[in-house]
């Protein structure tokens, strides 16, 4: 497995800029002290006391004056510097930071300038490339069919002469009438010609095709798999500029009176949508108007006693990040398209601690049903809005027993993260949230509190863990870890995969488990703040019980 590379967290630029700041607190606050004692110290110079002992002892009285003055003067100089020094520490974090913003901004406008050209080009490029497609196929296909009936027509006139040469053999005097024989010539190369031949002739040529495309399209496939996946930065732009591509796409329809008006009304936006989180509303209001993306309340499997029903999970222990990722597998192959499973982890401590592992995307129909980590939360959760998971996650809480003072850790894999995300960012929750761990989630636009440790996991070819569009926050409590997915065993043949992942086989729990060990491992100080933090959550004796939601 190749490097990782970690922004955030401890080792962080937030962190030193966090760090650069309280410096030029604590400097200004200095400065503030010095200028008062250098006045302290001033007052001294006409203290009564002293202006009368120099009628006694002038000179004495004199040099006192002398070295108040300077001490009171090399007081205000110190004064002074600090203050300077806080003013320039406080505005170099300032400048960095508006820097910063402004290179955010521009590369928003970039990238949505681009997307928009794309979408633009998108539909008339396609269909040139179709029809261009098209052509050239029907044009291989025609010669074909050209070449096979000339082909069988040389064959027919070959035959033909053949024919007509053995008749002559055998009956010498047919040569005693040359249109005799050229008659004879010619019925003998109709006879000959055979259009079945040349059917047949065709479809072997068209099914041998057809076999060597079928040979080179897992290659091409998997060519064009790895390359998305080395350059999935493109879909930064994409997502980024996500308001950019659907003007794009819609321009040229857009030149239709009224088309723009039709498309708010769907979307309940203006037309076309200005921000990223308007592009989001769209796609979900849009899809809403056709019944599509309507979310409803969440339910707890209930026991014979009307209360939520546990289900204990025996000989589980969860003891670092490997576990964590493991356990976001399992409860994605317990839970299914009838319910969520979701699972809480109970540290004994002390303190007593809960990890919440959330399961991720397992349906993928739009029109919402009752297993609820499905892609309707996915779209409503990027909206910004808590879902039905969310809500049976919180049930799945109370019903554990957790208080609000409990400390919890939520965790979760794809819509997991977003998830546990989304509910750290909700001041309303009634919980103690103090970590957050997400693997391949876009979790960037989420306002999680200073507070909150979080620890996001990304592979470079990840497409879900960039539909956010934008980098993750660095923030001293905030450490993102990137990395190449790795090759996983094929259990077919116990042996490592041959193909890279690429980008359509990167977003796998199962790769982001073995990331987790290696980055655990990898010694990063950012990481392992963020581990020696978490370490209460991986102690002492635990209980380990799962949750069954569903959607209402």
């Amino acid at each position: 497995m190749s490097g990782i590379t970690v922004s955030g967290g401890a080792g962080g630029v937030g962190a030193k800029l966090d760090d650069m700041r309280l410096q030029a607190q604590q400097l200004s606050t200095l400065s503030t002290e010095l200028i008062g004692r250098s006045g302290s110290a001033a007052a001294k110079a006409v203290d009564g006391d002293l202006l009368e002992s120099m009628i006694l002892s002038p000179v004495t009285g004199a040099a006192a004056e002398g070295a108040i003055v300077l001490a009171s003067g090399s007081l205000l100089l110190v004064a002074t510097e600090t203050g300077v020094s806080a003013v320039f520490l406080e505005g170099a974090v300032v400048a960095y930071e508006t820097a910063d913003q402004l290179i955010a901004a521009a590369t928003v406008a970039l990238h949505n300038g681009v997307a928009f050209v794309i979408g633009v080009l998108a539909v008339p490029v396609g269909l040139v490339a179709a029809a261009g497609v098209a052509v050239v196929g029907g044009a291989w296909m025609l010669t074909v069919a050209g070449v096979n009936i000339v082909v069988e027509g040389v064959d027919s006139l070959v035959e033909g002469t053949q024919q007509t040469l053995d008749q002559i053999g055998d009956n010498p005097w047919l040569l005693l009438s040359p249109a005799g024989v050229a008659g004879l010539f010619a019925t003998n190369s109709v006879s000959a010609y055979s259009p079945q031949e040349v059917v047949d002739r065709t479809a072997a040529t068209y099914a041998d095709a057809l076999s060597r495309l079928q040979e080179l399209a897992p290659v091409a496939a998997q060519a064009a798999n790895e390359w998305l996946g080395d350059n999935a930065w493109i879909e930064d732009i994409l997502t980024d500029g996500a308001p950019g591509l659907l003007a794009g796409l819609t321009f040229l329809p857009g030149l239709l009176p009224g088309f723009n008006g039709l498309m708010s009304v769907v979307t309940g936006q203006g037309w076309p949508p200005l921000t990223y989180e308007q592009a989001i509303d769209a796609i979900a209001t849009g899809g809403g108007r056709f019944g599509l993306f309507e979310d409803g309340t969440a339910a707890l499997e209930l026991g014979a006693d009307g209360k939520p029903k546990p289900h204990a999970v025996p000989d589980t222990d969860v003891r670092g990040l490997g576990d964590l990722m493991n356990g976001s597998s399992e409860i994605d192959r317990i839970g299914g398209d009838d319910f969520s499973d979701i699972r809480i982890v109970e540290s004994a401590g002390p303190p007593k601690s809960y990890i919440v592992q959330i399961p991720s995307t397992q349906v993928w129909n739009p029109d919402a049903g009752p297993a609820a980590n499905d892609s309707t939360s996915d779209v409503v959760a990027m909206q910004g809005e808590q879902t039905a998971l969310a809500s049976a996650v919180l049930d799945a809480m109370r019903a554990a027993g957790i208080s609000s003072t409990d400390p919890v850790m939520l965790e979760g894999f794809s819509l997991g993260g977003i998830t546990a995300g989304l509910i750290a960012s909700d001041p309303s929750v009634p919980f103690n949230i103090t970590h957050v761990a997400t693997a391949g989630s876009p979790v960037a636009r989420y306002d999680i509190p200073d507070d909150v440790q979080v620890l996001s996991l990304e592979f470079e070819e990840d497409p879900v863990a960039r539909l956010d569009g934008r980098e993750n926050p660095d923030r001293a409590n905030w450490t993102t870890v990137q990395g190449d997915a790795p090759r996983l065993i094929d259990p077919a043949t116990q042996e490592l995969e041959e193909d890279g992942p690429g980008i359509a086989f990167s977003h796998n729990s199962h790769r982001y488990e073995e990331f987790a060990d290696h980055v655990a491992s990898a010694g990063d100080p950012s990481v392992d703040a963020f581990v020696d933090s978490a370490d209460p959550f991986f102690s002492g004796d635990q209980t380990v019980v799962d949750y069954r939601g569903t959607r209402q």
